[in-house]
C-alpha cells in the first residue's frame, strides 16, 4: 500500500522543519522529492518502494544529477515572465 508510511515524521534538510513521508512522496507537485532516496534510505527500504510504487520516468528524474543553479534561476525567471505576460493579458481582455 503507498500509504503505509505516510504518518513517519522525518526532519527535511531542505525545507529545514519537520514533516511527513507523504509530503517527501507527493510535495508541492504530485511528484516525490528528488533527495526522497538519500532522506529516507536509512529508515526504509526506500529504493524498492519507490520501483514498487512509481515508474521509470520518476525514479530517472529523481535519480538524475540536479540542474545547474543558474540554469534554475533562469527557468524561474522565464515562467515569472511568462506568468506576468499571462496575467497582463487577462487583465487587457478583462477591460476591453
Amino acid at each position: 500500500m503507498i500509504t503505509e508510511y505516510d504518518h513517519l515524521p522525518i526532519r527535511c534538510p531542505k525545507l529545514g522543519h519537520k514533516l511527513n513521508f507523504h509530503y517527501c512522496r507527493t510535495g508541492d507537485s504530485g511528484e516525490p522529492c528528488r533527495r526522497i532516496l538519500h532522506c529516507w534510505s536509512e529508515r526504509l527500504s526506500i529504493k524498492e518502494f519507490m520501483q514498487e510504487h512509481y515508474g521509470d520516468e520518476t525514479m530517472a528524474a529523481i535519480t538524475a544529477p540536479p540542474k545547474d543553479k543558474v540554469y534554475s534561476l533562469l527557468e524561474l525567471i522565464q515562467q515569472a515572465q511568462e506568468n506576468a505576460k499571462k496575467a497582463k493579458e487577462r487583465k487587457a481582455a478583462g477591460d476591453g
